[in-house]
């Protein structure tokens, strides 16, 4: 059981800050963020996974954890360990996902889903007794339909999680609705080997409305949002200038702290698509030595069983041992 009392400080500072926070988590451990949402409220949280031998996790969002009212980090560990057991505080919310970050299987990004996914697969064609040879046929050519089209999905989906994340640099994130009052817990555990994750949870009471994306804004968006906003409650005789030379100068202002915010932004897509690279590369290149490691101790195993061979043949023919 992972100890959760130094992940909680820790997010609690995290989520105060509202900046994505790096973890460097060991093999069968875990590191858990948490944060108290209202009935209603949404709230994302957001993975990329930098580094390690193996590029996967497991990512677990699950509440009310601990009620409202819990307000220290122990009654909300206690509370936590308590909800692990069956207690619950109110509906709740479960979530799990496998991330793999050099694969890109299994990954369930909500954001590339395609609605016509959500057509009902449990509606299967089951064997009827009586069937007719056309019926059989015509079913199994329906099953192998279905069979083909989610095979294409599947690989649609892996197209557009490869190029969101190692070609933008983009995390993957997850929204949702809270279905009761209390603290929700997202853990990230690094289920396969040693990883470094950058996490975050953010919530719509801190950051205001969802994006244009659906999910909650992040820290610099709604600094932007700010900056507009006090930009637009500004006037001109405030100023002392005229309206028109005002008008113009705020729009110049509100164009280029958009500038800014999206070459920021793009700095941080860059970096993680530059130690996604960079982590990919590595694995390949051990891939490969090992590979030719194996290669070559292969080959001198199969030579050295001919030289062997060859020499018990000789010695096996006088005529030739002479």
């Amino acid at each position: 059981m992972v100890i959760r009392s130094i992940s909680l400080v820790l997010s609690i500072i995290t989520t105060a800050s509202g900046l994505p926070v790096q973890y460097v988590i060991e093999h069968h451990k875990e590191e858990c963020l948490y944060e108290k949402v209202a009935k209603g409220e949404s709230f994302t949280v957001s993975t990329f996974i930098l580094g390690g031998s193996q590029l996967q996790a497991h990512v677990t969002v699950d509440g009310p954890v601990a009620p409202p009212e819990a307000n220290t980090g122990l009654a909300i560990i206690e509370a936590a360990h308590k909800y692990d057991g069956g207690e619950h505080y109110g509906e709740p919310t479960t979530f799990e996902f496998h991330p793999d970050f050099e694969n890109f299987n299994n990954m369930d990004d909500d954001s590339v889903v395609d609605q016509d996914e959500e057509e009902d697969e449990e509606d299967e064609e089951q064997p009827k007794e009586g069937e007719t040879p056309e019926e059989q046929r015509a079913r199994r050519a329906k099953e192998r339909r279905k069979a083909l089209e989610a095979r294409q999905r599947e690989e649609r989906v892996k197209q557009i999680q490869k190029k969101k994340i190692r070609n933008e640099g983009k995390p993957i994130q997850k929204t949702f609705n809270a279905k009761a009052d209390g603290w929700y817990q997202f853990c990230v555990e690094a289920h396969v080997a040693k990883i470094t994750v950058e996490i975050d949870f953010r919530k719509q009471s801190d950051y205001g409305d969802l994006g244009r994306d659906g999910h909650v804004l992040t820290l610099e968006e709604k600094a932007v949002q700010e900056e507009e906003k006090a930009m637009e409650e500004d006037t001109a005789s405030k100023e002392g200038i005229k309206d028109e030379d005002f008008n113009s100068t705020r729009e110049k202002l509100k164009t280029l702290r958009r500038l800014l915010a999206d070459i920021q932004s793009k700095q941080s897509q860059e970096r993680h698509r530059l130690m996604i690279h960079s982590a990919t590369n590595e694995h390949s290149h051990s891939r490969m030595v090992l590979s030719s490691l194996l290669e070559t101790i292969l080959f001198m195993l199969v030579t050295g069983f001919q030289v062997f061979t060859i020499r018990r043949w000789f010695q096996g023919a006088p005529a030739l041992g002479r």
